[in-house]
C-alpha cells in the first residue's frame, strides 16, 4: 500500500512539474516575444532616422555640387575676363573659398544602425560535402 502512494505521489509531482515548466516556457516565450517586438519598433525607429539623415546628406551634396558647378563657371569667365596673373589669382581664390564653404554645408556621412542580437536570425552551419 505504501508503495502505491509514493507511485502515486511521483506522479503527481511529476506531473505538476511538467505542467510548471510548460507555463514556463510560455511565460518566457511571451516575454522574449514582447522583448523582440520592443527591440524590433526600436531599431524601425532607429533606422528611419538613419534613412531621413541619409536622404538629407544626399540633398545637401547635390547642392554643393550645384554651388561648385556655379562657381566652377564663374572662375571661367573671371579668368578669360583677367587681363593680369593678380586677376586670375583672386578669381581662383575665390572659387577655392566658394568651394570650401560648398563642401562645409554637407553633413557627417550618418552611422548606419546595428541590428539587435535578439532580432537576428542563427545561420547553420555550413558543412563540407562529402
Amino acid at each position: 500500500m505504501k508503495n502505491s502512494h509514493t507511485a502515486v505521489a511521483a506522479l503527481l509531482i511529476a506531473g505538476f512539474a511538467l505542467t510548471s515548466t510548460t507555463t514556463s516556457f510560455a511565460a518566457d516565450t511571451a516575454a522574449t516575444k514582447a522583448e523582440r517586438v520592443a527591440a524590433r519598433t526600436e531599431f524601425q525607429a532607429q533606422m528611419d532616422t538613419f534613412k531621413a539623415a541619409a536622404e538629407a546628406r544626399h540633398t545637401a551634396a547635390e547642392a554643393a555640387h550645384a554651388t561648385i558647378d556655379a562657381a566652377r563657371a564663374t572662375l571661367k569667365t573671371a579668368v578669360a575676363a583677367a587681363t593680369t596673373a593678380d586677376q586670375k589669382a583672386a578669381a581662383k581664390a575665390a572659387f577655392e573659398a566658394a568651394k570650401a564653404a560648398a563642401k562645409a554645408t554637407v553633413p557627417a556621412k550618418p552611422v548606419k544602425p546595428v541590428k539587435p542580437a535578439i532580432l537576428v536570425k542563427a545561420k547553420p552551419a555550413v558543412t563540407p560535402g562529402s
